[in-house]
Parts: structure tokens; sequence; C-alpha cells
């Protein structure tokens, strides 16, 4: 195959990817019709059988697709922090500076980020009313991320590793994704724009100051 031919294969592909988070974001998993999807990509509809076997195969996919840039975007800070860790035991102000770092990569994406929006539909109706593809998200995004808060909880907070620390750890992203699930709300309420760079920095100084509280007062 020619490179032209090439080219148009992976942007038929990405087309259709593009145009699956989308939908199925917008619709959920069953009312995301082939037809609209290959529509709004502009392509054929034999195309979702040709490049990802079917409907649910495409379904994974942009699952897959989601994950791997949230992951990618946080993955450098894990691995930080991991390494940080491997030199020995975080103190207790070294795991809260950790944390709040940690916090603050995610709060950047999760609120910041141009693609967040369409993302959490996605995680969000999984979070709901969870498929077989809920197993991407929780195994390579959800538990690997709880495991790292709960760890930087323990430490900062000077108390044992427990499942208390991971209920923590789900307490502290709520406050992140409520502003994401929650947008429309705040637009309203604060007439905001949803989200601007100093919309989306004015709510980090809040989650990050009112977690440092919490820490510290868990710590007392």
């Amino acid at each position: 195959m020619g490179a032209e031919g090439k080219k148009s294969k992976d942007n038929a592909r990405e087309r259709l990817l593009e145009a699956g988070l989308d939908v199925f974001g917008r619709f959920g998993y069953e009312q995301a019709t082939t037809r609209r999807i290959t529509r709004q990509a502009g392509v054929n509809i034999a195309a979702i059988p040709y490049y990802f076997g079917g409907k649910q195969g495409l379904y994974g996919e942009v699952v897959s697709y989601v994950i791997g840039a949230i992951v990618s975007h946080l993955e450098s800070t894990i691995q930080e922090i991991d390494l940080q860790k491997a030199a020995g035991p975080p103190n207790a102000s070294q795991a809260l500076a950790l944390l709040l770092n940690l916090l603050a990569v995610i709060i950047e994406f999760m609120i910041g980020s141009p693609q967040a929006q369409r993302f959490a539909r996605i995680i969000l109706r999984e979070q709901l009313d969870p498929s077989d593809a809920y197993d991407i998200i929780f195994k390579r995004l959800m538990s690997p991320v709880l495991d790292t808060l709960a760890g930087l909880i323990a430490a900062a907070t000077q108390t044992p590793l427990s499942d208390a620390s991971k209920l923590r750890a789900l307490a502290l992203m709520g406050q992140i994704m409520a502003f994401r699930f929650a947008r429309e709300t705040v637009v309203r309420a604060l007439h905001a724009e949803g989200y601007s760079a100093k919309e989306t920095e004015t709510i980090r100084q809040i989650i990050l100051e009112q977690t440092e509280a919490a820490i510290l007062g868990i710590k007392k």
C-alpha cells in the first residue's frame, strides 16, 4: 500500500474514534447508532466492522483512547512519586507536597483541558452504568491513581494505609470531578465561562487549600 493509501486509512480510523468519542458520550452506547457515528466521521458504514470489528470494538477503542490520554498526562507525575518513595518513605510534609502536586496535575487536565468534557461524559456513563469496558478504566486509571493517592494520604496524615485511606482518596477526587460533572451549575451560578484559565486556577487553589486543611486536620 502506498503512503497516501495508508494515510487515508489511518485518517478514517481516527475520524471514527473522534466521532465515537462524541456520539457515545452524548447518547450512550445503546443510543449511539453506527449510522450516526459513520455519518459524523464522514466514512462508509462498513468502516466500523472493517477497522474495529463492530460497534462494541469501536466503543472499547474509544474508552482506551480516553484513558490512554489521561494516563499519559499523569504518568510522569506518578513516576516521580514512585521514584521518591523508592528512595525512602516520605515524611508527612513531603507526602503532603507530593499529594498536592498530583491533585494539581489532575485538576489541570480534568478541569482545564479542552478535551475534559468529552472524556468525562464517557467516564461518568461507565460509572453509572458500567460495561465490560469499565475494566479498562479501573485497571489503567482508577486503581493506580487511587492507590497512589491513598498511599500519600496515609503518609501525610501519619495513619496506617487502610480502606479509609482509599475513601479519603475518593473524597479528594470527588472535589475535582464535582466541577466537571456540575459544570453547568457553576456556569450559571457564578456566570462563569466553564472553564477559562483563570477559573481553572481559582478552582485549583480552592481544592488544594481544602485538601491541605483536611489533611492537617486528620493529622491532629
